[in-house]
């Protein structure tokens, strides 16, 4: 690992320990009681600091930070299934509850959780506690013993990519040579799905940082040869795809799964700081899991294509969803459009993904601006759907259709009457300079405008890091039109200041035509390019979808 690279790493290992230094303590002597794994990655961590040499604390500190990380480490452990007739024998409750002692155990906990346990076996033996040791050797001979890994790929997705990555890394450290085969041959198999039908969990922050850790950690310490080639190849497409969608620690363009960390501002950042560096370091970690505790640098290649984009890009994927039988599903079409400045991007298809968490489109920041020290970095609409409570502007209805071209995009949404749904839009504005007007708004985030144009009347909120918006919809109908401009590139049309972008953007000739039809719902706009762009609907049907006369289509999109 560089230099830098490293140095980025030991800064991030050392703002987790001090953050786990001052969490408090709960009665039950554990931090967190939401998700057990919580307690072994910052205890992981902590501990790690000391045994790196901790720099700038003192003895006494050192002493106390690896007293609370050894306790914190054996509590979790023992909180293992360790009876081999228990039906969940080898796993670790998720919740804990009110008492810990009787929390039953879940599924997920070990699937990343327990690969990381191998790894700072490894890593930190040395160091360890003879009991500490000890007892983590019992708790991975428990999860070979259990065969918690042991699912056949059918979904192609991230469990099975945590399992496979299992297989590999205890096969590994029990010497098991036909696990390592089967192992090997199971990561072959997901390396070729996602060459040939492409990631299905496209943006999905948590579980692709669950590939990349998984089989980061396979990376590390597996010594097979052909294990390590996969697991390096894998990886390479996996920062490859990151790299492709990154804008200075901000995810580009749609997600298929969404947290509240990561919309509207991009806050899981310690893998993209650790590897590039191109904004400010993280203060805070919602998802630690094991950031710091890999050697794992991206290739030049990977680095050139996230950090040095030379001119504004086009990308169109595709991704044909299917399983391990091959047999395809649907397919989905992604579009974004990235500048140095800003990016836009989106879905064309609307998909139900797990909890309704996917984001259809975007405008996003980089976070190494003044707009994003100052709240989100994420500019979107969305009409709000199931599991969707104000405050948290994430779980979009299954309704609306999209444009998108360059640095525009028009949504529109024809709710059908007798439909159990919100009459309002919402939206989420970074801070920044703005100018509202009954159905517009035009802002200046820095080094980008921006323009929102609505069918209905639009209301603003101020809130600590971002401008709440809301617009009602009208016999259920709505329609948003965003439009973004560099700085740089808004000076040759005479724009310098947020009030010569509203007379711009905003001037009589520049404004959207909005149709709200008997039939159907119609919105025209010419962008600053000249792109003549049309979108008609009627209820959920597209009728007209254009730009400059011709109908949208992907014979261009391939898969990644």
């Amino acid at each position: 690992m560089k230099k830098e690279t490293n140095e980025r790493r030991r800064l991030v290992l050392r703002l987790a320990a001090e953050q786990a230094l001052a969490l408090p303590l709960s009665e039950s002597g554990y931090w967190f009681h939401k998700d057990v794994r919580d307690n072994f990655y910052f205890a992981s961590h902590l501990f790690a600091y000391v045994a790196e040499g901790a720099p700038g604390w003192s003895e006494e500190t050192r002493k106390a930070a690896t007293d609370l990380s050894v306790q914190m480490l054996r509590q979790v452990l023992a909180l293992q299934d360790q009876n081999p007739d228990s039906p969940m024998y080898g796993h670790w409750p998720l919740n804990l509850g009110a008492d810990p002692a009787v929390a039953k155990p879940h599924v997920l906990p070990v699937e990343l959780m327990g690969g990381l346990l191998i790894l700072f076996h490894e890593r930190m033996r040395h160091a360890l506690p003879a009991e500490l040791d000890s007892e983590l050797q019992a708790a991975l001979l428990h999860i070979y013993k259990s065969g918690v890994y042991r699912h056949p790929l059918a979904s192609m997705h991230h469990h099975e990519a945590k399992h496979t990555a299992l297989k590999l890394l205890l096969g590994h450290v029990f010497a098991d040579e036909a696990l390592l085969r089967e192992g090997t041959t199971c990561a072959r198999r997901l390396l070729n799905h996602v060459h040939t039908f492409g990631f299905k969990e496209y943006g999905c922050l948590p579980w692709h940082w669950h590939w990349v850790q998984a089989f980061t950690s396979v990376w590390e310490i597996v010594q097979d040869e052909q294990a390590h080639k996969v697991a390096e190849e894998l990886l390479e497409y996996l920062w490859g795809l990151r790299a492709e969608s990154y804008l200075r620690g901000a995810w580009v363009g749609p997600q298929s799964r969404i947290w509240p960390h990561d919309a509207p501002k991009d806050t899981n950042t310690p893998h993209d700081y650790i590897q590039f560096g191109d904004f400010p370091a993280p203060t805070a970690f919602p998802r630690l899991e094991g950031a710091a505790l890999f050697s794992y640098e991206v290739s030049e290649a990977v680095r050139e294509a996230a950090m040095n984009r030379q001119a504004p890009c086009e990308l169109k994927r595709k991704i044909r969803f299917a399983g391990a039988d091959e047999t395809v599903e649907s397919e989905a079409h992604t579009y974004a459009y990235l500048t140095n400045d800003y990016a836009l991007g989106g879905i064309w298809e609307r998909r139900d993904e797990f909890d309704n968490e996917q984001l259809r489109w975007d405008v996003s920041l980089p976070l190494d601006t003044e707009t994003a020290a100052l709240g989100v970095n994420q500019l979107y609409f969305f009409h709000p759907g199931a599991y969707y409570t104000p405050g948290d502007d994430r779980h979009a209805s299954s309704y609306g259709q999209v444009l998108l071209d360059k640095d525009t995009v028009i949504a529109v949404w024809d709710v059908p009457p007798d439909a159990e749904a919100v009459d309002t839009l919402v939206g989420c504005l970074p801070k920044g300079e703005w100018h509202f007007e009954e159905r517009s708004a035009y802002g200046k985030l820095g080094q980008v405008f921006a323009a929102v144009h609505l069918l209905q009347p639009l209301s603003v909120k101020e809130q600590n890091d971002r401008l709440s918006a809301a617009s009602l919809l009208s016999n259920g109908r709505n329609a948003v039109v965003v439009e973004a401009m560099r700085a740089a590139e808004a000076e040759a049309f005479g724009v310098f200041t947020l009030e010569d972008w509203r007379a711009l953007a905003g001037a009589s000739d520049k404004q959207p035509a909005f149709e709200d039809g008997k039939e159907t719902l119609s919105v025209a706009y010419t962008t600053r390019r000249g792109h003549r762009l049309q979108l008609t609907v009627r209820g959920e049907t597209i009728v007209q979808r254009t730009v400059d006369g011709v109908t949208v289509a992907f014979d261009d999109y391939t898969i990644f």
